[in-house]
């Protein structure tokens, strides 16, 4: 998942980019996704594990508003907040090296559609 944290900044991006940056960006978009995936799998090969974030809840003690009749007044209270960790999870080498080389497969195809739909952008926005 954090792997992904970049992806989400992308809209941001894109407010400040060009039309062409943005059309390039929607038209590589796919491609950039399978890039990080095949590298995470890639990962998880060379480990021999997969790591995945497992979410949890933990108490935080803080200080805390109360309002009542009177003059507001600070006190401790608990709030439960949701945290993550990582956590090895075994994988099977086979079925991930056919995942990878399907996902490898898949990319080229990608890499030959966004390559065309880069080519349209430019020709729909010479000016960058």
């Amino acid at each position: 998942m954090r792997h992904f944290l970049p992806l989400l900044l992308l809209p941001l991006l894109a407010a400040c980019a060009t039309p062409r940056e943005a059309c390039e960006a929607r038209a590589t978009k796919d491609l950039r996704v399978m890039n990080t995936l095949i590298a995470e799998t890639r990962a998880n090969v060379d480990r021999g594990y997969a790591i995945e974030r497992e979410p949890y809840v933990a108490t935080r003690y803080q200080i805390c508003a109360r309002t009542g009749d009177g003059p507001v007044e600070a006190v401790w209270c608990n709030r439960s907040e949701t945290r993550y960790r990582d956590k090895q999870v075994a994988i099977d080498p086979a079925a991930e090296q056919r995942k990878l080389r399907n996902m490898i497969a898949k990319r080229d195809q990608l890499q030959r559609e966004a390559r065309a739909k880069v080519s349209a952008c430019r020709q729909a926005y010479p000016e960058g």
